[in-house]
């Protein structure tokens, strides 16, 4: 879930030499002579600049069209990108393969790439959801975040993580996660997309699943029946988190080992009723 090596190293060669830039327009850190002296400020010093640049994004095309340190044309294209640029807070709700996933501002779902370091070495998953103040930047056709990260010292009840897991299944289950800031815009700050058809099942599931919370074992019934009970259940949670979470492997496995323990309660009653 970051940008392969070489991939990092440019977005920050283009990311220093655009806030450099801004620096000499607008005079943040006084006495800065070259981006080698800009790289070696601080973070907070540097973030200072960087503020500065979304303050004034028009500074995004003014910096490509004097092109001061003579980039080729693809790196000028990457930076004027930029300007579609996501400037907010943000929770970071999980982990999948291929990103993490930030919810924002309308309830807008993110797919975003980190840069050097990933996400999961900065906030463990047991620490998510995780609050946080940054800056989306298309990088390609991919999204990340610009490199500074404010963190909110926040924890968060069980009501507010099932609302966020309710808002990234929705966008899941709808083809609403958004996984570049370069495509054709629609309402909401969504991405226009190709719709695939297939058949949403969630609907069958909801009935199973209602259906299969009256079930309960008691002393009026077969020892059996609790334990079949709880693999049907764990069974079905499954397949709940298959048709709306499908490249969440993590999660999966999870379920899958619930589903595993049930199985392996019903084999030790079937033993001992042998």
């Amino acid at each position: 879930m970051k940008l392969n090596a070489e991939e990092a190293e440019l977005f920050f060669e283009l990311a220093w030499a655009v806030q450099f830039y801004v620096n000499t327009q607008k005079t943040v850190i006084a006495d800065l002579r070259s981006i080698k002296e800009f790289i070696e400020l601080p973070q907070e010093q540097k973030q200072l600049v960087r503020d500065a640049l979304y303050d004034f994004p028009e500074l995004i095309d003014d910096y490509a069209s004097e092109n001061p340190d003579k980039l080729d044309e693809g790196k000028l294209r990457i930076i004027r990108q930029w300007k579609s640029h996501v400037r907010g807070d943000f929770y970071i709700e999980r982990y999948l393969k291929n990103y993490a996933v930030f919810i924002g501002g309308n309830n807008n779902v993110y797919g975003v790439l980190a840069l050097h370091r990933r996400f999961d070495d900065m906030f463990p998953k047991n620490y998510l959801p995780t609050y946080i103040k940054t800056v989306l930047l298309p990088f390609r056709d991919k999204i990340v975040y610009d490199g500074f990260m404010q963190v909110y010292s926040i924890s968060f009840g069980g009501g507010v993580k099932r609302s966020l897991k309710d808002t990234y299944m929705k966008a899941k289950q709808n083809e609403k996660i958004i996984t570049t800031l370069n495509g054709e815009r629609t309402s909401g700050n969504k991405i226009a997309k190709p719709k695939v058809k297939h058949r949403d099942w969630s609907k069958e599931l909801e009935r199973i699943t209602s259906v299969a919370k009256t079930l309960k074992g008691g002393v009026d019934q077969p020892v059996i029946n609790g334990p079949v009970f709880s693999l049907l259940k764990s069974s079905i949670e499954l397949a709940n988190q298959a048709i709306v979470n499908s490249s969440d492997i993590d999660t999966l496995r999870k379920e899958l080992r619930k589903v595993e323990t049930a199985k392996r309660k019903v084999e030790t009653i079937l033993n001992r009723i042998e």
